[in-house]
């Protein structure tokens, strides 16, 4: 089977994904270079309006995971540039065409790929990565899109099954319409690692993604300043690492030797570093969908301390994989990491955990590429 794969991401869960497809069908995939902080391409280095994977440089390290002869770096523009940017969607459509595809898949609701979705959207399906919008994230211009786009694409698929009937009743969709696979480990963090040293002995504490108002990240702080107001605990370490305005004021955290906050956008380099380092990952969200913090954790086998939301519980198994906790909740949030401050065997034991499950086990990206061949299956029948 000939599968297209049309994003505006090459790396954290595309790689991966397209690495299990490709030992399944004939996958050839295309992804835009215009924010760096995307996909780590930059755009300025390409010379053609779509490049080979073999003439990118930043992708050259991943030649195991994908294969770059069948992959297409789009040089990408703005929204605001209309013209320009759908004249690149009838060039990338030319490139469609001639490989003719039998089903293509997309990722997002950029106009990067307009043609193609008016001419072959019978035969797309369409990674729904947030079934519904983020609090404090509910954008207009989002919400148009997305609109736009459920209504061309009938075939959708979710990377968690918990929301999958609230899905199919808030946007009115057909349930065998509407397929389900599942995040696994993002293994292209390992490929940019450069200290492999071993972890100190601090109990290091992670958060790290964007910085929004979902996040939850006050709750976090308040936590971990009650545990360290204690005094009982002078091994213990608390870092907040990702871009973007905090809705709270973050001085009077700031004044803690114990917690580092970097404010900035990381880079996968740095990102990698700062998990393997870590003893913990936490993710204090007061709403979500699935989350790719999750398996950018689990890349490295640590274990994570999650909030029961959205699809959340599905990726972290309370007790295996992490600990499972209630939202908003200051308390919870220092009770579990508490938990595995004093249970180091059990931090260890989740790690195993995470390795048998997925880097070989049911939750594998070969067993979530199952569902997208079984979904490209019922696709091609339609």
């Amino acid at each position: 089977m000939k599968v297209a794969f049309l994003s505006t991401f090459a790396l954290d869960a595309n790689v991966s994904l397209i690495n299990a497809l490709k030992k399944k069908c004939d996958v050839y995939f295309f992804t835009e270079a215009l924010y760096e902080i995307y996909n780590f391409l930059d755009k300025e280095k390409l010379t053609k309006t779509i490049s080979k994977g073999t003439e990118v440089e930043e992708l050259l390290r991943f030649g195991e995971l994908i294969s770059l002869d069948k992959t297409y770096v789009v040089k990408g523009t703005r929204n605001v540039n209309i013209f320009k940017k759908l004249y690149i969607s009838y060039t990338i459509n030319r490139y469609i065409k001639k490989i003719n595809p039998d089903v293509i898949v997309i990722d997002n609701y950029m106009l990067t790929y307009f043609f193609s979705t008016l001419l072959y959207r019978k035969k797309m399906l369409l990674i729904v990565h947030d079934p519904f919008l983020h609090s404090g994230e509910n954008f207009m211009i989002d919400k148009f899109l997305r609109k736009l786009q459920f209504k061309l694409i009938n075939n959708k698929i979710l990377l968690n099954e918990n929301q999958k009937d609230d899905f199919v009743k808030h946007y009115q969709q057909q349930p065998e319409n509407i397929h389900t696979a599942f995040l696994s480990v993002y293994d292209y963090l390992r490929y940019y690692q450069t200290d492999k040293t071993e972890s100190s002995s601090q109990f290091n504490i992670l958060f790290f993604g964007r910085i929004s108002p979902y996040k939850g990240i006050k709750f976090l702080l308040d936590a971990f300043v009650e545990i360290i107001s204690t005094q009982k605990y002078p091994d213990i370490t608390l870092t907040v690492a990702g871009g973007g305005n905090f809705d709270f004021d973050i001085e009077i955290y700031k004044q803690y030797s114990e917690i580092n906050i970097l404010n900035e956008y990381i880079y996968p380099e740095n990102l990698a570093n700062l998990i393997s380092k870590s003893s913990a990952v936490v993710c204090p969200y007061t709403d979500a969908t699935q989350s790719g913090v999750i398996m950018s954790a689990y890349a490295f086998k640590k274990p994570v301390i999650a909030t029961n939301v959205g699809g959340l519980p599905e990726m972290v198994k309370h007790g295996k994989t992490g600990l499972i906790i209630e939202p908003k909740s200051s308390k919870a949030i220092g009770d579990a990491i508490l938990e595995l401050y004093y249970n180091r065997d059990l931090l260890e034991q989740m790690s195993h955990n995470i390795e048998e499950m997925y880097f070989s086990g049911e939750k594998g990206w070969e067993s979530s590429a199952n569902k997208f061949v079984n979904a490209f299956e019922k696709i091609k029948k339609q």
